[in-house]
């Protein structure tokens, strides 16, 4: 199944920092773990991860090792660790409206790959995106949800068409972590990959992009 997942974790690699190298397999096998995760999430109702007081235990005593980043929107209807059938201590979730990268961001990524070891980097938008609807309406907002809205129409452009410009928001997110000379780094080194992904709010699936 691996194979199957090759260009997706390829693309990553030469949108953030155009160049190619080998898919370090740590992160092949997180991505089939959490796609299989996902399959699951669609046909039942419940989510069967360890989210017990134990696992609470655990993780308290032992620190967390979580096998992948996943930035998402703050959208309610994103149930982050749910979509995937992840428990406790799985999945580093960084949160904010319209899913983008700033500074504060940026260095939580660089924090989860370099000292929790977290080997895929995920950068996911999703469908109905409410900061991606504004951004198409130009509308005028105060405060900082105005920065997050510039954000986001400096990355659709002209685009008018809400789902193609749910995905420019995403690639431009997944480019903006190749701003970090850590992540760069760390990427040389064969200690990270990157991929894209849009969540739908309706049918749960996650879709991973391979190609722009």
């Amino acid at each position: 199944m691996r194979k199957k997942y090759h260009d997706i974790l390829t693309f990553g690699t030469e949108t953030v920092f155009g160049e190619h190298s080998a898919i370090c397999e740590p992160a092949a096998f997180v991505l089939d773990c959490l796609v299989r995760g996902n399959q699951d999430y669609q046909t039942t109702e419940e989510n069967p991860a360890e989210l017990s007081s134990q696992r609470r235990a655990h993780t308290t005593e032992q620190g967390q090792r979580p096998c992948a980043v996943l930035i998402c929107c703050a959208d309610s209807r994103v149930p982050a660790e749910h979509i995937f059938h992840a428990g406790i201590g799985e999945l580093f979730v960084i949160r904010n409206a319209g899913n983008v990268i700033g500074h504060f961001c940026l260095g939580s990524v660089e924090y989860a790959v370099e000292h929790l070891n977290a080997p895929l980097v995920i950068v996911m938008g999703h469908t109905n995106c409410g900061a991606v609807g504004a951004a198409l309406k130009h509308e005028i907002w105060k405060g900082g949800l105005a920065k997050i809205i510039e954000e986001v129409e400096a990355a659709i452009g002209d685009e008018v068409d809400p789902r193609k410009a749910e995905r420019k928001n995403l690639l431009h997110s997944l480019k903006r972590l190749g701003e970090s000379e850590i992540l760069r780094e760390l990427h040389k080194e064969g200690r990270v990959e990157f991929a894209a992904a849009i969540y739908d709010i309706k049918s749960g699936n996650v879709e991973f992009l391979a190609n722009a």
